[in-house]
């Protein structure tokens, strides 16, 4: 179909500026939060078996708190006694960057080594043996075998906790992926309600209007260059708030283009009007753009929402594979 390229790029580039935005308010919120030191922390509480256990509570609202404290990672630290001495050993408590009490990497052998000295005073693993009487259940399953295995080499013990911590630390990485994109989701649909960001409404509005789609093609292909930025490289406040200008100016540079969103202002005749009937309750003072369908509006919020969480990178890669599909982009001239 005539234009269909078109329309699929416009709306993927619509996605990827969607998706930048969303991905700077993330990062903000990560850095606030220090999230990849509390999934680096829940899982070593976890490895130590000192995460509380779930009271399978039937209230709706506790599980989504729940469900919401886990994603961003704000774990019960009264319960974690050997993982709060573990963070205040000099080993790992001096790893914490500026401005954030948890360390965001802990090499396996800091972790070890660290564990040791909480563990055995004099280094031996006879007083590590000796230790693991007063501590948990869990603990012992977990080191016990080592300590067995190990006998009396100490290092043979370290190099089997660092082998466990590194299987553990292994799986981090997809579980921290998982939580930001949950937050990322959550932002994404908070914005496409806010700015009323309609991906059905887009696409038909696409259709109907080829000279703004052509206009969002273009713009397209010239800032197809940055898909090279990822989420990641967003890890400095200097970088944050480059970004976050950067952001700023390809909104306002969007806005001429005009897109078709936000919500639909009532002329001043109108609220005059609503404002002479208020005692029958009043008006709300934005409403639907025009032609927009409120039947389906949830649902292109959702869409919209759900390719914010893609992040930024993975539209602006579509958009280059897109251009190589239709023949390496458009005919010059």
């Amino acid at each position: 179909m005539f234009g269909m390229f078109d329309i699929i790029i416009a709306l993927i580039f619509i996605y990827a500026l969607f998706a930048s935005l969303v991905s700077g308010i993330n990062e903000v919120i990560v850095q606030m939060l220090s999230m990849r030191g509390r999934v680096l922390l829940e899982s070593i509480a976890m490895m130590l078996g000192e995460l509380p256990k779930d009271t399978g509570s039937s209230s709706v609202t506790s599980r989504v708190f729940k469900w919401l404290k886990h994603k961003l990672g704000l774990i019960n630290t009264k319960q974690t006694h050997l993982t709060n001495q573990l963070y205040a050993n000099p080993l790992v408590d001096t790893l914490s960057p500026p401005g954030s009490s948890l360390p965001s990497y802990i090499s396996p052998q800091t972790f070890s080594a660290a564990l040791v000295q909480i563990m055995s005073v004099d280094g031996s693993i006879e007083t590590l043996k000796k230790s693991m009487e007063d501590r948990s259940k869990p603990l012992n399953k977990l080191l016990g075998p080592m300590l067995d295995e190990a006998g009396n080499d100490i290092k043979k013990f370290k190099t089997s906790v660092e082998n466990h911590y590194n299987a553990i630390m292994d799986r981090v990485g997809g579980w921290y992926k998982r939580r930001t994109q949950a937050i990322m989701f959550f932002v994404g649909l908070v914005l496409a309600v806010l700015m009323n960001i309609d991906s059905v409404y887009i696409v038909q509005h696409l259709q109907k209007n080829p000279d703004k789609t052509l206009a969002l093609v273009e713009a397209a292909e010239k800032y197809s260059a940055i898909k090279g930025q990822t989420d990641e490289e967003i890890t400095e406040k200097e970088k944050l708030i480059q970004k976050i200008k950067e952001l700023s100016v390809k909104s306002e540079e969007f806005k001429n283009i005009g897109l078709p969103i936000g919500w639909y202002s009532k002329d001043k005749e109108a609220s005059e009007s609503a404002a002479d009937q208020k005692d029958s309750g009043g008006s709300f003072p934005f409403d639907f753009l025009p032609g927009q369908d409120s039947k389906l509006v949830f649902l292109g919020w959702i869409a919209t929402a759900l390719a914010g969480a893609l992040g930024a990178p993975f539209w602006f890669d579509a958009i280059s594979k897109i251009f190589a599909a239709r023949g390496s982009g458009r005919k010059p001239g």
